[in-house]
């Protein structure tokens, strides 16, 4: 069952707002975090692509097999970017860090080091204790294996 949410603080638009990642932008664009929503059209585009992506592949990563998949495609993304849109965080960044926490909370030592890039870029999320809020803060002990 879809839910179509109201935003009347997004300007004078009284249209209904539906979709996940149309919600979330909308939420962004009438916070005091509106610079999320980088005003580049192809971070933009991005932002909406990896939202998308949350949406499709990442609410299915429970499962092992779902898993192992969408941590190997965020790894090869995440290897030469800092952030997954490119080099600022944008609110496709939060949105993963969040739908993530749970399954990254439950990754072994060494799986963590499997997904080397998945787990630089979690961990400096997770650094931003407004972010995180009441979430746990999960250790990535990554230094001695670059040493």
């Amino acid at each position: 069952m879809f839910q179509i949410i109201l935003i009347p603080e997004c300007g004078k638009n009284t249209l209904p707002i539906q979709g996940f990642s149309t919600i979330i932008q909308a939420l962004v664009a009438s916070s005091k975090c509106s610079n999320m929503l980088c005003s580049e059209k192809e971070v933009q585009a991005l932002t909406q692509q990896w939202l998308e992506y949350v949406t499709v592949c990442v609410n299915h990563a429970d499962l092992p097999v779902n898993a192992k998949r969408v941590f190997n495609e965020l790894n090869t993304v995440l290897k030469d970017v800092t952030y997954i849109t490119g080099t600022e965080k944008t609110i496709a960044d939060v949105t993963l860090y969040y739908v993530l926490h749970s399954i990254m909370k439950e990754l072994s030592g060494q799986e963590k080091i499997q997904y080397i890039h998945l787990s630089r870029w979690f961990d400096n999320i997770q650094q931003e204790e407004k972010l995180r809020q009441d979430l746990d803060l999960i250790s990535f002990n990554l230094l001695h294996i670059f040493l």
